[in-house]
């Protein structure tokens, strides 16, 4: 008598979403960044920017792991904003800056939480005051969008630093005060920082 097969396991990965994603989506926690920072770790790639900080030398141990960045510094940006606004040219102010971002470009359209009122990314990149906003906060948000703009103007690599990492780092440390870039490690907002700046030599 032949014996029939037996069907192959479930695999649980493949069924809906568990209860406590349901829970998130309820909650209205169902952001991409939040999701992807519970899911997956690490966020960052092992792949960093040559000569980086101390922050980041354990992303870059391995020989061959490090490429060239030239991305710019908020000041860069910051400057280059105000020129153009300067010039009171629609037209003006745009060019330069990689689509789809202007000087004019609200932070809140790119970033989640947002920030209080409606500043822009030269309102957050020239330290223009922003109700309600911690320095510490402030300061991370003008690297969050100096990273944004450098990685759109191809100044930094994806392999480095993808949109979907600097929009993670954004939204974990607005709401927690920190960012894990692996299990077990916690960066402050100014570890936060030195390491998006060992991306911008080009500043």
């Amino acid at each position: 008598m032949a014996k029939h097969a037996k069907p192959p396991p479930q695999d649980d990965t493949a069924r809906l979403p568990s209860a406590d994603r349901r829970r998130w989506l309820k909650a209205g926690l169902s952001t991409t960044p939040v999701l992807m920072t519970v899911a997956s770790r690490p966020v960052l790639a092992e792949i960093a920017c040559k000569s980086p900080s101390n922050a980041v030398s354990s992303f870059a141990s391995a020989p061959g792991m490090l490429v060239s960045c030239y991305g710019l510094e908020p000041d860069a940006w910051a400057e280059s904003g105000n020129t153009r606004a300067r010039r009171g040219d629609t037209l003006a102010r745009s060019s330069g800056w990689p689509g789809p971002y202007s000087p004019d470009s609200l932070f809140n359209d790119y970033f989640v939480p947002t920030l209080n009122g409606k500043p822009t990314f030269l309102d957050v990149l020239g330290h223009r005051n922003i109700p309600h906003v911690t320095d510490d906060i402030h300061m991370v948000a003008r690297y969050v969008t100096t990273a944004l703009l450098n990685h759109a103007a191809g100044k930094v690599p994806g392999t480095v630093l993808s949109e979907t990492a600097i929009r993670t780092i954004w939204s974990e440390y607005a709401r927690t005060g920190s960012f894990a870039p692996t299990r077990g490690v916690s960066w402050s907002a100014t570890e936060i920082v030195e390491y998006l700046k060992s991306t911008m030599p080009g500043g």
